[in-house]
């Protein structure tokens, strides 16, 4: 259907300046745009400031992951284990997502803690694309009768 996208759009209205800057950034990486925002907002460090608040929504979400987490390991462990493929593809997209931002935000508090940030934790991140892409280039082969890729 035309004018119709699958995935939602992401907007920010940046200053001028903030723009100057992006839109510079993004020309000189040779990147479009959209994936030079994106993999800057994937691929940067977060800081997490400030008040009481935003780690208790950090505890909060934790501990509604474990919970989540033991209810499906219990359904896995009795055989009851009644997703869906696409129910289990959201929830893997989901968790998999929180995980990697926890490590992410942990990494950037490590000042708190007097530790060095894990300066690899950005490897692990680019082998879990480069594997996603590994994989639709795979579907995309055997969809088109192709044997070898390699």
């Amino acid at each position: 259907m035309p004018g119709k996208h699958n995935n939602p759009t992401i907007s920010f209205r940046p200053s001028s300046w903030e723009r100057a800057l992006i839109e510079e950034r993004a020309d000189d990486s040779g990147m479009y745009k959209k994936d030079f925002i994106t993999r800057s907002c994937i691929y940067s460090n977060i800081v997490v400031v400030g008040k009481k608040e935003y780690v208790q929504h950090i505890v909060d979400e934790l501990r509604e992951t474990q919970l989540v987490i033991k209810e499906v390991a219990e359904q896995i462990q009795s055989g009851n284990f009644s997703l869906s493929d696409e129910s289990y593809r959201e929830l893997k997209e989901d968790y998999l997502a929180f995980a990697i931002t926890m490590v992410d935000i942990l990494n950037g508090a490590a000042y708190l803690f007097d530790k060095k940030p894990d300066l690899d934790s950005r490897h692990w991140k680019e082998a879990l694309e480069l594997e996603e892409y590994r994989h639709v280039l795979k579907l995309g082969v055997e969809r088109s009768g192709c044997e070898n890729v390699d």
